[in-house]
């Protein structure tokens, strides 16, 4: 008999260790299900700020895109005939408008154009962009973007030599970047969101072609002058701290 109490009593104990086990089991599963929602929530809040972010970030580029279209068509009822890229914010000036073959000085039908454009532009920035001593016209569109810069952009064909081609893509971006101040003065003025100067000069010789130079058709093409317009977008609490979690985790 005293076997057999025994038995029973190792059963026993068995039984609570399995029931002890099982109920562990039950709490771990559970704790891990509440995690779960818990990231899934996380998550979700995280996509719809991305979305906010990407919504900000789309409107930017409307703004651009509707800016670069007033210029042209400005420029346009001026009989500047002007291209634009939206897709990269730039409004795109040929070389047969501003300058002679190889001559980094400007015609005088090209000082014209420019002087033209620099008044449509300081007739478009106020709303876009600061001046100092200025208040922001009250006929301007209700938006929150902003020009962030504008870069005047010297390129060249490829022919000829390297060092050459750079400094008549500086010269030519520096001439017109002058003429457009001549004309306009206050165009120098405009300021960004951190009170920077929105314009700047650029050279970037036969770097950044926008056709193949394989034809004459083509390298006159890439002979140019590029304003290309940079938007600021506006930044929310909610999508600073996204970016400072992502920055946090990537480091």
């Amino acid at each position: 008999m005293a076997i057999r109490r025994k038995s029973v009593h190792a059963e026993q104990e068995d039984e609570g260790f399995f029931v002890s086990m099982t109920d562990m089991m039950v709490g771990m599963l559970f704790l891990f299900i509440l995690m779960l929602m818990f990231f899934a929530l996380k998550f979700n809040e995280a996509t719809v700020q991305i979305n906010k972010t990407n919504e900000i970030l789309k409107s930017a580029e409307e703004t651009r895109t509707e800016i670069l279209h007033d210029l042209q068509r400005s420029l346009k009822d001026q009989g500047i005939t002007v291209e634009i890229d939206v897709e990269n914010g730039i409004l795109r000036l040929p070389e047969n408008i501003l300058f002679e073959r190889n001559r980094s000085d400007l015609t005088g039908r090209g000082r014209e154009a420019i002087v033209v454009l620099a008044r449509s532009l300081g007739a478009v920035l106020p709303c876009f962009a600061s001046l100092p001593g200025e208040t922001r016209p009250n006929t301007c569109p209700d938006t929150p973007h902003s020009v962030e810069a504008i870069f005047v952009e010297g390129h060249t064909d490829s022919d000829g030599d390297d060092a050459l081609n750079w400094n008549l893509s500086v010269q030519r971006g520096l001439n017109t970047y002058h003429a457009m101040v001549d004309g306009t003065p206050t165009i120098s003025r405009f300021c960004n969101t951190k009170n920077q100067a929105i314009l700047s000069v650029s050279g970037y010789g036969k770097q950044r072609p926008v056709r193949p130079n394989d034809t004459i058709e083509n390298k006159r093409q890439n002979r140019r002058i590029d304003l290309r317009f940079i938007m600021t977008t506006p930044k929310g609490k909610s999508v600073e701290d996204i970016e400072k979690k992502v920055t946090e985790q990537a480091k």
